[in-house]
């Protein structure tokens, strides 16, 4: 919560103070939120805007008790299950074919053999038997890391330096291959791709027609998800490993999609702040057809159109 009540400040300094895009004072004509169905990205959403519209005129001033300077900002979310933007793969039985069909490459398996001794160190002492697969060192990298890296707890002892970093370096060289990037001699699977990251990067292609339609009087969209959707969206863009690297976002990490009119033409900016000690940085002109800090919408509309779904409902049935 502290991490993504630094981020609102950040993003009401680029949004208020420096483009005068938005009215300190909330508007609901002005701002729409939407989150993931989970606890902690919501909580994040909160946090977020309770430092987003901290100069809001908005909230009572005669009650006793009342937090200081804070405005209610309205969340919107839908059930996990039809929540394809911010939920990954959910509802897409395509998705998840074709995740497992890349899994079960040979060379992919190869590699999992490889690191029999991780799955063996596992198996011996985590308390039950595990599937050999990336899930099984995705999830405990995941939870290894946050503890020893993030909180410095103390490990089992099992969970050596040697053991880890094998650990971390695996999952590092092949979860971005099951994510659906090119790797193990085979490209991209555009088609994974568009059905774990194309429904979020839709939304941001269909905000931005609105706004140019006159559809809409929303100037700033917000999407509060997991680590895994601003990945996939990354994927999409061809950035990911240009921005964050090997691995996954941090918490608070934040993607800006700004859309800009200059001589009437229009141009897209993207931002990445990496997390709460993190400015936001340009990285507009590391995504392929953009050439510089500024992107002519209708080239980036014509290089992401391969990533975008357009029916759902066919899209995602298992083939």
């Amino acid at each position: 919560m502290q991490q993504h009540f630094i981020q609102g400040q950040r993003l009401r300094q680029r949004y208020m103070t420096e483009t005068g895009l938005l009215n300190p004072k909330y508007s609901r004509y002005e701002t729409t939120i939407r989150s993931a169905d989970t606890p902690r990205c919501i909580q994040s959403a909160l946090a977020n805007f309770a430092a987003f519209y901290s100069n809001s005129p908005t909230y009572p001033l005669d009650t006793n008790g009342w937090p200081s300077a804070w405005t209610p900002i309205p969340v919107h979310s839908m059930p996990k299950n039809e929540d394809r933007e911010l939920e990954p793969g959910v509802s897409c039985p395509r998705a998840t074919q074709l995740a497992n069909s890349r899994e079960n490459q040979p060379a992919f398996q190869n590699f999992l053999a490889s690191n029999w001794q991780l799955f063996a160190t596992i198996n011996t002492n985590a308390g039950r038997i595990y599937e050999a697969n990336m899930q099984t060192l995705f999830e405990l990298i995941g939870s290894l890391s946050v503890e020893r890296d993030d909180f410095n707890l103390t490990m089992p002892s099992w969970v050596t330096d040697q053991f880890y970093y094998s650990l971390k370096s695996a999952v590092e060289y092949g979860e971005d291959y099951t994510a659906g990037a090119a790797g193990f001699g085979l490209p991209e699977d555009t088609d994974l791709l568009k059905l774990r990251g194309g429904f979020m990067l839709k939304a941001f292609v269909d905000n931005i027609k609105d706004v140019i339609g006159n559809l809409t009087t929303t100037k700033y969209y917000v999407f509060s998800g997991h680590d895994t959707i601003e990945r996939q969206l990354l994927y999409c863009l061809g950035v990911k490993n240009s921005v964050i690297g090997m691995g996954i976002p941090y918490y608070a990490s934040m993607i800006a999609n700004e859309l800009w009119m200059k001589d009437g033409q229009y141009f897209v900016k993207f931002l990445f702040s990496a997390n709460a000690d993190s400015e936001l940085k340009d990285f507009t002109s590391l995504i392929p057809p953009c050439k510089s800090d500024v992107c002519p919408l209708n080239a980036f509309l014509q290089y992401v159109q391969k990533y975008l779904p357009a029916d759902a409902s066919k899209e995602c049935a298992i083939h």
